[in-house]
């Protein structure tokens, strides 16, 4: 039944649980992981200031073009409308692939944080209650829907991370408007009227601008929240219609229940995992393992004869093309290769954003190992990673990564989250001194007690305090 038939269907009922969730309902748990996805992506975002060409160029874009001053491009200073600055930042947000992740390869942080805070500093007034409620219900439908796509296994050829942005995006800003229920139900309609991302660049290799897919849901998801606030009517069946999201893009025939079980007591945002390190979710375990090897053997990388790696189907894209996974033109084509990030954490003892740098992808004799690693597909290790080294000698030395650092059952600390954001504020276009980064950190761990998130963007552009 569609949404004008009189039952709101499952898009009315989102929306209405969306644009009514409050601060109080959420569980300690959720608001601490929260807290750290913030503090994350305010850290990627800077990093990718000087790591990022991609996004560099996105940035000069927006600032070049312009325009009412409303939205900080995080880490340049600059003001730009608030529809470029939730371009420019989710370009940023994403372009190092070290933000969070979640099931489906989804990244909520990088998909709703920029939106949430554009629009935000645009309005002025808002508190960290707000702000952490509005993440909240955007990364909880993201979440769901991902779990929902993943369970069918019909995400085919669809960047998920991408394509649900679109929803959470507007969400996000929407929550941050004060979207009542029937406007947030219209904001969903106008995500899906804009929704995208196939996996075509990735399956050719990852160009460069593959890496800054996260700018067009957040600005798409702005557009929307603030075209249903000015009442553009766009209430239909945007996720479960005949040609709604999962049957459109994904052929999938509803009901939909696993959308709305539990809603409001299970929140599916606490599965969202934080990256120890600058690459793909799915090469995490791999890397984990390669480290592991490193340090525990002190392998010499002379002796290194052979690396084999076996994952299950969803490793292929990031092994495939072979010759370029082992040799990867760019940072985004770095962060999605098992093959370069094995053999870097062979012959390193460890892998940071350095690695992503065009000296470090130059490193001869990391890529000389990189081009003997192998792969196998094997569907029985779902999402395990196995690795296996073998020398000219004939050692063999194996390792295998079932939870990887990073999973909820292996959690990153908000401590370790803390020098994660140190290490990638130190790349910003404007570096900012030890006290003033100490200031970021504690601001975002007792945001609920903000009165104005303009506050915490002030501190990272040198104007706090």
């Amino acid at each position: 039944m569609d949404a004008g038939d009189g039952d709101p269907g499952l898009t009315g009922h989102l929306a209405a649980f969306l644009s009514d969730l409050t601060y109080a309902r959420l569980p300690q748990e959720a608001d601490g992981l929260l807290k750290g996805m913030l503090l994350d992506v305010l850290g990627t975002t800077l990093a990718a200031n000087t790591l990022s060409g991609a996004a560099r160029q996105v940035v000069e874009l927006a600032l070049q073009e312009g325009g009412t001053p409303q939205s900080t491009v995080l880490g340049f200073g600059g003001k730009v409308p608030v529809l470029m600055g939730a371009f420019a930042n989710g370009a940023l947000a994403h372009a190092l692939n070290y933000d969070d992740w979640g099931e489906g390869g989804i990244h909520a942080g990088a998909t709703t944080v920029p939106a949430a805070l554009a629009v935000a500093e645009h309005l002025g007034g808002i508190g960290g209650r707000q702000l952490l409620t509005a993440l909240a219900a955007a990364a909880e439908l993201e979440c769901r829907l991902a779990a929902a796509i993943v369970r069918t296994g019909a995400q085919g050829r669809w960047v998920l991370g991408q394509l649900v942005g679109y929803f959470g995006a507007a969400v996000a800003a929407g929550r941050v408007l004060g979207l009542d229920r029937q406007q947030m139900h219209s904001a969903l309609g106008l995500a899906l009227a804009q929704a995208a991302g196939t996996m075509q660049m990735v399956v050719e290799g990852d160009p460069p601008a593959k890496s800054i897919y996260a700018a067009f849901p957040n600005q798409a998801g702005v557009l929307s929240a603030w075209l249903a606030k000015g009442g553009l009517g766009a209430q239909c069946s945007a996720l479960e219609g005949e040609a709604g999201l999962l049957a459109a893009y994904l052929g999938l025939e509803g009901p939909f229940p696993d959308l709305l079980q539990g809603l409001g007591e299970e929140f599916y945002l606490t599965r969202v995992r934080f990256k120890p390190w600058p690459v793909s979710g799915i090469v995490q375990p791999f890397l984990e393992g390669a480290l592991e090897l490193s340090q525990r053997y002190r392998l010499e990388t002379s002796a290194i004869a052979r690396v084999h790696v076996s994952g299950g189907e969803h490793i292929r894209p990031w092994c495939e093309p072979l010759p370029l996974r082992r040799r990867p033109p760019n940072p985004a084509a770095a962060s999605d290769s098992i093959p370069y990030a094995v053999a870097k954490a062979l012959v390193q003892g460890d892998f940071g954003l350095a690695d992503l740098t065009d000296e470090g992808l130059q490193r001869e004799d990391a890529l000389q190992v990189a081009e003997r690693v192998t792969y196998a597909i094997e569907p029985h290790l779902g999402e395990s990673a196995l690795l296996t080294v073998v020398t000219w000698g004939g050692d063999r030395y194996a390792a295998r990564v079932d939870t990887p650092l990073g999973h909820p059952r292996r959690p990153v600390s908000y401590r370790r989250l803390a020098e994660k954001f140190r290490r990638c504020a130190a790349y910003a276009a404007h570096p900012l001194p030890p006290d003033r980064l100490q200031a970021v950190v504690d601001m975002v761990e007792r945001l609920e007690e903000l009165e104005d998130v303009t506050a915490l963007i002030a501190l990272l552009t040198g104007d706090g305090a």
